[in-house]
């Protein structure tokens, strides 16, 4: 089985839950990346690329399944959205039709910004038409088409999970570093958010590879209840052992955050979180869906509550020194 984006944030929780399943597991990596963790758990690698594409056709070659988890929304500059999300997997689609006449499922690993926000609070059905309000939606929600469109030459299977926390999640450690600080601002209109814990992410990933079902499915994953911003920072608050001043952040100051953010990662030359992009994210109000099908069909259950995984994510957080 060849595993795209194997270093990052989900990969490295996804590869040993593979292979406890008895998946062998090959990790396509770039010249730079870590791989020390993959080498330890005896993951085959290949040093490729996506995006341009090189060694693509090496690292598909007589696998039975792919699971792309490669892409994100940290950028540089909007360009970055499609390339690493659009590029990437019709690139990796390309070598997979060439290469992989045994290929039995490819899953790809999409976003809940792909499909969009709910507009009343009732987590929409995945066959509606798409509706994503970011570039970074947008860029998934074409990776999607790209990826149905595949559904003649192999499975494919597109899962769709909302924010994804947990040890070694760099996304949310700013909340978490700010509660612990005492002082936490939030996004000004009242939210309320999905979310799942990346070790359950993990086991849906699973099911979805080892579970039959039929072809170009899709399906969400969380972790059964939804938070509002004020349950989030609570459980936060309890996770840091602190109480820390909640302050509201009113659309106009995010969007200056933003714009100072993007121009410190264009003089760094980094890729930046905190994007106006992501302040459009940040300003709806419901980010819910519903993981139903993926447990009736798959026989899938979310294991990790947002209160128990907080406090395991701080806990991590402290014990590596990022807290």
């Amino acid at each position: 089985m060849l595993v795209t984006g194997a270093t990052g944030f989900l990969g490295t929780r996804l590869v040993p839950i593979l292979q406890a399943q008895g998946h062998t597991v090959r990790a396509l990596v770039r010249e730079t990346s870590d791989v020390r963790a993959l080498k330890a758990a005896g993951a085959e690698l290949v040093v490729g690329s996506l995006h341009p594409p090189q060694r693509l056709e090496t690292a598909c070659e007589a696998v039975d399944a792919i699971v792309h988890c490669a892409g994100g929304g940290k950028v540089r500059d909007v360009s970055a959205f499609y390339a690493n999300n659009l590029a990437t997997t019709t690139n990796l689609l390309e070598a997979a039709r060439a290469t992989c006449p045994n290929l039995r499922r490819f899953v790809f690993v999409s976003s809940l910004s792909a499909h969009g926000p709910s507009p009343d609070g009732v987590p929409r059905d995945p066959a509606e038409a798409t509706t994503p309000i970011t570039h970074y939606g947008r860029a998934k929600a074409q990776a999607e088409t790209a990826v149905l469109d595949a559904a003649d030459a192999f499975d494919v299977t597109i899962l769709r999970p909302p924010a994804i926390y947990g040890p070694g999640d760099t996304r949310m450690l700013p909340v978490f570093k700010a509660a612990a600080r005492g002082l936490l601002p939030l996004p000004g209109p009242a939210r309320m958010t999905s979310l799942v814990h990346v070790d359950d992410c993990c086991t849906a990933i699973g099911h979805i590879v080892t579970q039959p079902h039929p072809n170009r499915r899709i399906y969400f994953v969380e972790d059964g209840k939804p938070r509002t911003i004020d349950e989030l920072a609570d459980d936060v608050s309890n996770a840091v052992q602190r109480k820390p001043l909640v302050l509201r952040a009113p659309r106009f100051l995010l969007l200056a955050a933003a714009v100072i953010s993007e121009l410190v990662g264009r003089l760094r030359r980094r890729a930046v979180a905190l994007t106006r992009d992501k302040v459009q994210d940040l300003s709806q109000p419901y980010w819910v869906c519903d993981a139903t099908p993926l447990r009736t069909e798959l026989g899938w259950s979310p294991t990790i509550t947002f209160p128990d995984g907080a406090r395991a994510t701080a806990e991590w957080y402290r014990e590596h020194g990022w807290l």
